[in-house]
């Protein structure tokens, strides 16, 4: 009796071990994993696993808030517009039913860009670095929105600071952390105290993005 406990124990434990050895180096780089600043790849992969980027604008958790800056350019009566950081496409299928006569979206994962290509092809989309793009002289924009980008990249405001003057501009940043985000806000204040002194008749709004409280801010304003 004692001999088949003994065999069935050695048969068994080196699976069980070497599971938990597994799982507790899983845990590990998850714990080593800092949040920051990702490169194409990150996003390429990301988006590859990530079913609610692949689905209609309609069914995103973002719809409400990218209705707000859909009815936002309608009211200001904006044409034409540089979307940074445009992702999959979903916002500019929305643009484009709210009535959009013109649109340029950049993004460097050249995954989310093909996907955007395909269901959105009445509109323009490039794999492009918002730093290095001359799109932001190139392209007759009127209107530039950054949709949940500046909070995943160190150099936000040098991208601010390549609008051209009279631009109306569009963003959402959160304040919450997550793998890919470089910063977050506490509060509407954080967000005036970064980048209010780029433009005129600023404003920022807060919307609750979920149960938890999860908030995100809607910032307007022009480009001085």
């Amino acid at each position: 009796m004692n001999y088949k406990l003994k065999k069935l124990g050695n048969a068994l434990s080196p699976p069980i071990l070497l599971t938990g050895i597994k799982v507790l180096g899983s845990f590990i780089r998850r714990g080593d994993e800092k949040s920051g600043e990702r490169g194409p790849a990150w996003y390429d992969r990301a988006f590859s696993r990530t079913v609610e980027t692949h689905k209609h604008y309609t069914e995103s958790k973002h719809y409400f808030l990218w209705s707000v800056i859909a009815h936002l350019m309608v009211r200001d009566g904006v044409r034409s517009v540089l979307d940074v950081g445009c992702g999959s496409g979903q916002l500019a299928l929305l643009l484009r039913d709210r009535s959009i006569q013109a649109y340029c979206g950049i993004d460097f994962s050249q995954k989310r860009i093909e996907w955007a290509r395909k269901n959105c092809p009445d509109f323009t989309f490039v794999v492009e670095d918002a730093l290095r793009t001359d799109l932001f002289t190139t392209f007759p924009y009127d209107a530039v929105v950054c949709a949940e980008f500046l909070d995943h990249i160190q150099s936000d405001r040098e991208v601010i600071q390549r609008i051209k003057t009279g631009a109306r501009f569009y963003a959402i940043v959160p304040d919450f952390s997550f793998d890919s985000h470089v910063r977050y806000f506490k509060g509407s204040g954080e967000v005036m105290e970064r980048y209010a002194a780029y433009f005129k008749d600023f404003r920022v709004s807060s919307f609750i993005a979920d149960r938890k409280g999860k908030t995100y801010f809607l910032l307007e304003g022009i480009k001085r």
